[in-house]
């Protein structure tokens, strides 16, 4: 894939990151602290590294599926995976985000 279409993709998921607010507050993903990273594959994976605000509320389990659901969905992406960190459980929290 060519260095346009990689950013290209990575403004429609700076987009979504804009409006999508965290259930909790009244604060955008794009700039909150939880998000730790964003990375692009020449295939068109994207790995999206989030630390979340309340590690043991279901609901924000929930978003970061919805948001995935919602990035997957973007023309252009092949695959999301969404790697948790900072919270107990991280590991058990990936897993569940990323069925594949």
């Amino acid at each position: 894939m060519k260095a346009k279409k990689i950013q290209a993709i990575q403004r429609r998921i700076l987009r979504i990151l804009n409006t999508w607010k965290d259930p909790h507050t009244d604060v955008v993903l794009a700039e909150s602290p939880q998000i730790q990273g964003i990375e692009v594959a020449e295939d068109g994976s994207v790995q999206l590294a989030i630390t979340p605000q309340r590690p043991h509320c279901p609901c924000c389990l929930f978003d970061l599926r919805d948001l995935r659901e919602k990035i997957s969905s973007t023309k252009g992406v092949a695959s999301v995976n969404i790697l948790i960190s900072g919270v107990p459980a991280a590991e058990r929290w990936t897993r569940v985000l990323n069925p594949e």
